[in-house]
C-alpha cells in the first residue's frame, strides 16, 4: 500500500493550464510558498499524480482532457484541493472545490489560494504519519476466531487513521490487532484496535484503526497535532 511522505513542510501544486493562466497561477502560487509543477498536457499531469499527491491542482478547461482527468483520477491520487478555470462557470464538476472564471484574475486567484490553505492543512493533518519507532507493551492477533500474542512488535509510524506495525511474521489480511503502548514524547498510554489492510513477508503490516474509545481518540488527536506541528513547522 502506498504511503505518501508527509514529513515535508513545503506545499506542492500541479498546474495544467494554457500559458496565460499558467503564468498567473505560477506567480501567485510561488509567492504563497508552493513548489509548482506545470504539466504540458493531461497525460503528463496524470503521470505526475501517479508518483505523488499534490496539495493543490489547477485545471484549465481549455486544455484538452483536463476536466476528464479530474473526473477519472482516483480520489487518493487527486490533489487535496482542486481548482477549475472555466469559460462557462455554470458547468458542474463535483470534484472541484473551487471554480474560477477565465481570464484568470490575479487578485481572485490569490484570495482563492488563501481560502484553500485551511482544507489543505486539515487533510495533511488527517493523513500525516509520524515516524514513531515505538516498542509495543502488548499486542494480540485475532484471526479465524483464535487470539494469540505477538511478541516483540514495534510501531514504525502512526497517524490518526492507521499505523505501520513491524512484527516477527507476516500477518494475515483482514485479521484484527489489539495493541497497547506509550505515546512518544509523553506519558500517555493508548489501547488501539485495528484491521490488517496490507502485509509484507518482512513482517511489516498496515493497520487501519477501528472502534477507538473516545478518550483514546482524543489523546491520539492531541498528540498527533503536537507532532504534526513539531515536524512540519519550519524553525
Amino acid at each position: 500500500m502506498h504511503q505518501p511522505d508527509e514529513s515535508t513542510p513545503s506545499l506542492s501544486a500541479l498546474v495544467l493550464a494554457e500559458p496565460e493562466s499558467a503564468q498567473v497561477a505560477d506567480t501567485v502560487l510561488r509567492s504563497k510558498g508552493f513548489e509548482v509543477k506545470e504539466a504540458r498536457d493531461a497525460s503528463s499531469a496524470s503521470e505526475l499524480c501517479r508518483h505523488r499527491r499534490f496539495d493543490l491542482g489547477v485545471y484549465d478547461d481549455s486544455v484538452h482532457g483536463a476536466m476528464d482527468l479530474v473526473g477519472s483520477v482516483r480520489s487518493s491520487s487527486l490533489p487535496r484541493v482542486s481548482i477549475g478555470l472555466l469559460k462557462n462557470v455554470t458547468r458542474v464538476f463535483p470534484r472541484l472545490q473551487f471554480i474560477l472564471p477565465k481570464p484568470l484574475s490575479t487578485e481572485l486567484f490569490s484570495r482563492t489560494i488563501k481560502a484553500a490553505l485551511a482544507p489543505i492543512a486539515a487533510d495533511r493533518r488527517q493523513s500525516y504519519r509520524h515516524e514513531a519507532h515505538i516498542d509495543v507493551a502488548s499486542c494480540s492477533l485475532l484471526h479465524t476466531g483464535r487470539t494469540r500474542a505477538l511478541q516483540g512488535a514495534k510501531l514504525v509510524n502512526l497517524s490518526l487513521t492507521g499505523l505501520c506495525l513491524q512484527a516477527s511474521e507476516m500477518l494475515p489480511q483482514a485479521a484484527n490487532v489489539n495493541l497497547a503502548f506509550t505515546l512518544p514524547s509523553s506519558q500517555i498510554n493508548l489501547c488501539l484496535s485495528g484491521m490488517v489492510v496490507w502485509a509484507h513477508a518482512s513482517g511489516r503490516a498496515g493497520i487501519k484503526l477501528m472502534h477507538l474509545h473516545s478518550n483514546d481518540q482524543r489523546r491520539l488527536e492531541d498528540w498527533a497535532d503536537r507532532m504534526f506541528l513539531a515536524d512540519t513547522v519550519p524553525r
